[in-house]
């Protein structure tokens, strides 16, 4: 009878096996919980809600590049995600949502997608590094608020393709809240796309109904320094 020899076996074995495990337990030990990203300056804890006579308007949450379903393609700007309820028996028309600053100034928000892939005008009263981003970057053509910086787009934009870009126009266009007829008794929820200010004070809903022009505002957690 012939011998088996086991302790060469067990060697050539544990040549193969020792650095594979050393390789799953090393896997294993990067799979643990992921640390949430830190709140911005511009984020909510819940629901901010308001109410008049003709409309009650409430802002769900305040989303940046990055976070999940969001259109923003470039740091400059946030999506403010808003749900809108007609109150009243006559149809009435979401005109337009802006920002105010500390120093009483109307901001616009975005009216086209190309705008959010880019950062937004200087002239704005931006947020930290966003500012010094956008100068650098965009120094010698900016052009009046609201419209397109060309030839500055992020690299995240520059690698999507054309027919995501068009499906990311097409989604824009349904969320932007303006110009938006809201039928009586009516619901939204629809976004509007602003700079990433500093210490925005207000967020502004107007809105016509009857010939007249109306304005509703939501107050905005004052935060960072």
């Amino acid at each position: 009878m012939k011998t088996i020899k086991i302790k060469p076996l067990m060697l050539l074995l544990s040549y193969f096996l020792l650095p594979l495990l050393v390789l799953t337990l090393t896997v294993a030990g990067c799979a643990g919980p992921k640390v949430s990203k830190a709140p911005s300056v511009n984020s909510i804890e819940g629901p901010i809600r308001v109410q008049s006579a003709d409309l009650a308007v409430a802002l769900i949450r305040i989303a940046e590049k990055g976070d999940k379903e969001t259109l923003v393609e470039d740091p400059g700007w946030r999506e403010y995600v808003i749900e809108i309820e007609n109150l009243n028996t006559n149809a009435l028309t979401i005109q337009n949502v802006k920002l105010l600053n500390q120093d009483g100034r109307y901001v616009d928000s975005a009216s086209d997608y190309e705008q959010i892939t880019a950062p937004p005008d200087v002239g704005a009263e931006l947020a930290g590094d966003v500012a010094q981003s956008a100068a650098g970057i965009a120094a010698g053509q900016m052009i009046p608020y609201g419209g397109t910086i060309f030839g500055v787009f992020s690299s995240a934009a520059s690698a999507w393709s054309a027919g995501t870009k068009k499906h990311a126009r097409r989604v824009f266009r349904l969320r932007m809240l303006k110009n938006v007829e809201l039928a009586p008794a009516g619901e939204l929820e629809g976004s509007a796309f602003l700079p990433n200010m500093t210490r925005p004070k207000a967020l502004v809903v107007d809105y016509a109904q009857d010939g007249a022009t109306n304005r509703i505002e939501i107050p905005l957690p004052i935060q960072g320094p």
